[in-house]
């Protein structure tokens, strides 16, 4: 028996090998292109060719890229391709954002997506390279807008945080963050305690002593010119270490690290020497404000609420005996 005739054999005699090649690039989606060891282009797929902005691949054949984009971008290019030519190795999925510069470019910029391959004759010979290019500006600018997106929304949810710290009318911060704050401080400075350092900080609740009457002789709408200009001394006389709270109607709050309770009441006498100073003007009458202080200091308490709770009876104790002694 005699093998049969393999009919691919005749079917593919009618075209020279060249041609099918040709038929071939021409079509396929991928942009192909083959450079000589001048790095200038030998032949390309008509898709290449859209891609740099021509119609046919005829018109790249004998220029080399920097035809076509910045001279630094075709430098950048040579080298890789030299060292895929040198080494015998491919580089893959080389991406880039180039800048054409070609006289039929159609568009400014582009994503790409390289990979480069060794072109490798027969007999062994290293006589040029070879590429496939996919253009990757669609997917890119997808990735720009979704990390400029989710920027936007870590900015939103980081002034959303913000804003539920904050107390709205005074710009201090708010009860629930003077609450994080002490429990924050209280492990930080027992880690400290642990190393056998001194470290101690003290809270200072406070109110503003008949602002019920206050507010019945001089009206709502002076309620919060009031509470501004309290927030105001407040902030005036503390430290920059210091920070101040509004953690209720008329209540503030003073955190002073690296303080103990003798350091406190000074910085209280200070307050109170502030309101004598500079009175509230309302209609032209001078208004005199004093506060009531509790303090703790941080010693062995187990929780914030403990802490908190202790400076709160020693304000209760101060305005009852305060409350005693105007009677």
């Amino acid at each position: 028996m005699t093998k049969a005739n393999d009919p691919t054999q005749d079917f593919f005699e009618k075209f020279p090998r060249e041609s099918l090649f040709r038929i071939f690039l021409n079509q396929v989606d991928s942009c192909v292109c083959f450079k000589d060891k001048t790095h200038h282009y030998m032949l390309c797929s008509s898709s290449f060719a859209r891609l740099l902005g021509h119609k046919t691949p005829e018109e790249l054949v004998g220029k080399d890229l920097s035809a076509f984009v910045p001279a630094a971008y075709a430098d950048e290019s040579e080298e890789l391709e030299n060292r895929v030519m040198d080494q015998k190795t491919p580089i893959l999925n080389l991406d880039k954002h180039i800048e054409l510069t070609g006289s039929r470019a159609t568009i400014d910029t582009l994503w790409i997506s390289t990979s480069i391959y060794p072109l490798i004759s027969a007999d062994g010979e290293v006589c040029g390279t070879w590429s496939i290019t996919r253009d990757i500006s669609d997917m890119k600018n997808t990735e720009q807008k979704l990390v400029q997106k989710n920027k936007q929304c870590d900015d939103l949810n980081s002034k959303i945080l913000h804003l539920s710290t904050i107390d709205e009318l005074t710009g201090l911060h708010n009860r629930k963050y003077f609450e994080e704050m002490v429990r924050r401080n209280m492990r930080v400075f027992s880690r400290v305690r642990g190393r056998g350092l001194k470290a101690e900080f003290t809270i200072v609740l406070m109110d503003i002593d008949h602002f019920t009457s206050f507010c019945t002789e001089y009206g709502s709408p002076n309620k919060d010119v009031a509470l501004l200009y309290v927030a105001d001394i407040l902030r005036s006389c503390s430290r920059s270490a210091d920070d101040v709270f509004r953690v209720g109607n008329d209540e503030f709050a003073l955190m002073l690290s690296d303080t103990g309770l003798s350091g406190a009441k000074t910085l209280t006498t200070r307050l109170s020497s502030a309101l004598r100073k500079k009175p509230l003007i309302i209609d032209g009458k001078k208004v005199y404000f004093t506060l009531s202080y509790g303090f703790c200091t941080y010693e062995d308490q187990l929780d914030a609420s403990e802490l908190i709770v202790k400076a709160d009876q020693d304000l209760w104790d101060a305005k009852t005996n305060r409350s005693k002694n105007e009677n």
